[in-house]
């Protein structure tokens, strides 16, 4: 009983995946005693039989195992070459055939693990991505990746997903992406260990459903266990009921957002620039501030100056216009360019919006100005 304890504690401290693997690397821990100890007895009969000294017979048994065979030492004792026979060519020879398929079986078990997310991995600064969406995960994890490696925070950093969604393995989409997974459910404390959580340099925790509220409370308790483990990189949670939302900073977490399984560049945003997802949000909601379009020309005016003007005046902050000549959306212009314009698109605040002879009216007076 306590070997079995000592055992299994021992194989958590030191990360071993399963037994399997275990047993392969104690496989080759004896090979290599076992080669310790034809050398050392080859050293010593060399000694005994053929009188010689301990470098001259260590010199002996090194070129004879490795076959390099130099001739200017050899056995010439019957004893001699019978030791030589028996540990070197007959025991050396077992020895390699045991160690190739020790090598290989290892070699083996351990991408085989790897490949279905049970293996311990020893990442740091990574970022650890908790769940997946219930439907439609490949892509929506091909969406967030490609954009995650487009900036330069993610560009070559380690990303792990721990998740029940692959249990035999990830799909070639996902691996050419630079991720790795861990197979199991979140809850688990050893999942959490095996995924680096602790080491992580952001954690996100996905909703479990991001239509339930309930996966709020599950989204709490791996929130608590973060934590406790002493995670010391930012914690973004996903939030289905926006009154869960102080509880989930209060356990903790540095970012908690709507899940929008849309936009999955809303979750690179806030992993690289924290608190710009609040931005995003603020505008997708119908209270507090919202983005409106206003249907008033703009001809010949400079974006800076206008912008400076309808924020001065409290009528907004421009964020974009529709050309005059096709319609297309000009998103944050540079300050110095001329607007043509059929519509001006602000960001404002519930309740102080502008009406729209008031923006035609500055409009006319900062085009006055201009000219």
């Amino acid at each position: 009983m306590l070997e079995i304890l000592f055992r299994s504690r021992w194989r958590k401290r030191k990360g071993l995946p399963n037994a399997d693997v275990a047993g392969a690397r104690r496989g080759l821990v004896v090979l290599a005693a076992y080669l310790a100890a034809i050398t050392v007895s080859h050293t010593l009969a060399m000694m005994a039989f053929e009188g010689l000294d301990f470098g001259n017979a260590a010199w002996l048994t090194a070129t004879t195992m490795t076959t390099v065979g130099y001739g200017d030492l050899s056995a010439s004792t019957a004893a001699g070459r019978w030791s030589t026979v028996i540990l070197v060519y007959v025991g050396g020879v077992f020895a390699l055939g045991k160690g190739a398929a020790d090598y290989f079986e290892y070699r083996s078990n351990r991408r085989a693990l790897r490949q279905r997310g049970l293996w311990r991995w020893r990442l740091k600064d990574h970022v650890l991505i908790v769940n997946a969406p219930s439907a439609g995960a490949d892509p929506y994890f091909e969406t967030l990746l490609r954009q995650f490696r487009e900036t330069g925070w993610g560009r070559k950093r380690d990303v792990l997903i721990l998740s029940t969604c692959w249990p035999e393995g990830l799909p070639e989409s996902l691996t050419r992406l630079g991720v790795v997974h861990v197979h199991g459910w979140a809850a688990s404390d050893e999942k959490l260990e095996d995924s680096g959580a602790a080491d992580a340099a952001a954690v996100v925790v996905l909703a479990n459903d991001e239509k339930d509220a309930a996966s709020d409370g599950t989204a709490f308790d791996l929130v608590h266990r973060l934590v406790e483990m002493g995670a010391k990189g930012r914690i973004a949670v996903e939030c289905v009921d926006d009154r869960n939302r102080d509880r989930l900073r209060d356990a903790g977490a540095s970012t908690v957002m709507r899940p929008m399984r849309g936009y999955p560049e809303m979750l690179v945003r806030a992993l690289i620039a924290p608190g710009s997802e609040a931005i995003i949000e603020d505008l997708f909601t119908r209270h507090g501030d919202e983005c409106v379009r206003y249907e008033v020309p703009v001809a010949g005016v400079p974006w800076g100056r206008l912008a400076a003007r309808l924020v001065s005046a409290g009528a907004g902050t421009a964020l974009a216009y529709a050309s005059a000549d096709d319609g297309e959306v000009i998103v944050n212009p540079r300050p110095d360019r001329q607007v043509f314009a059929s519509a001006l698109f602000l960001m404002v605040k519930e309740g102080h919006e502008p009406a729209p002879d008031m923006l035609e009216r500055l409009i006319r007076e900062e085009g006055e100005g201009s000219a």
